[in-house]
């Protein structure tokens, strides 16, 4: 068993072992009855832990359903679903985003721009973020604010100065609302060149298990733009799945220069230092992430390993 299984307290509670096998099929609406029933086992409380990894893996199937509610039009059900997982998870930049997209569709701007101005807070650099609250303000007719939000995006991803934004210039200077807003829309729909289309397959490959081929893919999204703290944590995942944890500390503690609130790469970096053995720096960083999100599974588990192992 993985050291992060060992953590995680797999084969301790049968109806969490349930939701996990479900969540790993697919089938999320099913995995989040199965750990709803983690707290209600035979009547009585359970290991607290196991309680709380039943509530990180509630919020991942409700980020999933989300996901999917966005792809069918579900506009309405997609916000229920992240609002859902934001119960569990308030402190993800990346909730908080697609839960914005799902309320601008649904024709609620205002929550909508709320909801991206929670993402900013929590990761300032979310160019896409910068963008679509421009998108939003460009609606709600507070063109100031939006070409602000705008420009920002742009000195954050370049990407984003695309013959798109050139028409959405070009439109908004001469009054053309309407059509700098169809403009806009399509900057927001651009993916940016390659960088997206090799973190993308570098995914792709991970998930299939092709660690080395999706090294390389992400490296070469990060010579296309270095400074993308989402692609560096996952560089830093394929390299300590590989066990190449001086290389994936690397990763993760860069990752964190550029964004020092991202709470899954605080996470990936203490699981790196305790497989290294070094118990304290692992503890450290556990203590971090606990202090913006008290209640995080991983960082509790890992708290409790640091210490028995420094015993």
């Amino acid at each position: 068993m993985s050291l992060l299984g060992k953590m995680l307290g797999i084969g301790r509670n049968e109806n969490y072992d349930r939701g996990i096998r479900l969540f790993d099929q697919g089938m999320y609406l099913e995995a989040i009855e199965a750990f709803r029933k983690v707290t209600a086992a035979s009547g009585r409380r359970v290991d607290p832990l196991n309680e709380r990894l039943a509530a990180f893996y509630t919020a991942e199937s409700y980020s999933h359903l989300g996901h999917d509610a966005l792809k069918s039009g579900h506009w309405t059900t997609a916000a229920e679903c992240f609002s859902a997982a934001l119960q569990i998870h308030p402190n993800y930049a990346d909730l908080h985003y697609h839960l914005a997209s799902a309320q601008r569709y649904s024709g609620h701007l205002e929550a909508a721009l709320n909801s991206l101005n929670s993402a900013i807070s929590i990761n300032p650099r979310f160019a896409r973020a910068h963008l679509s609250r421009g998108v939003v303000q460009y609606e709600l007719h507070e063109f100031e604010s939006s070409l602000r939000s705008i420009h920002l995006a742009i000195d954050l991803e370049p990407g984003f100065q695309c013959e798109a934004m050139s028409e959405f210039m070009t439109n908004h200077e001469s009054g053309e609302h309407e059509r700098a807003l169809r403009h806009l829309e399509l900057v927001c729909h651009t993916e940016i060149d390659d960088i997206l289309f090799h973190f993308k397959l570098g995914d792709d490959l991970y998930r299939r298990a092709l660690y080395s081929e999706a090294i390389q893919e992400y490296q070469k999204a990060l010579t296309l733009n270095p400074e993308y703290a989402d692609i560096r944590n996952h560089l830093g995942m394929a390299y300590q799945v590989q066990g190449l944890l001086t290389e994936a500390i690397v990763e993760f503690e860069h990752c964190l220069s550029i964004n020092p609130r991202f709470l899954e790469a605080m996470v990936n970096l203490g699981t790196a230092y305790q497989e290294t053995g070094d118990v304290a720096r692992a503890a450290q960083m556990y203590a971090r992430v606990l202090e913006i999100e008290p209640d995080n599974p991983v960082a509790l588990a890992g708290i409790a390993t640091s210490r028995r192992e420094a015993a």
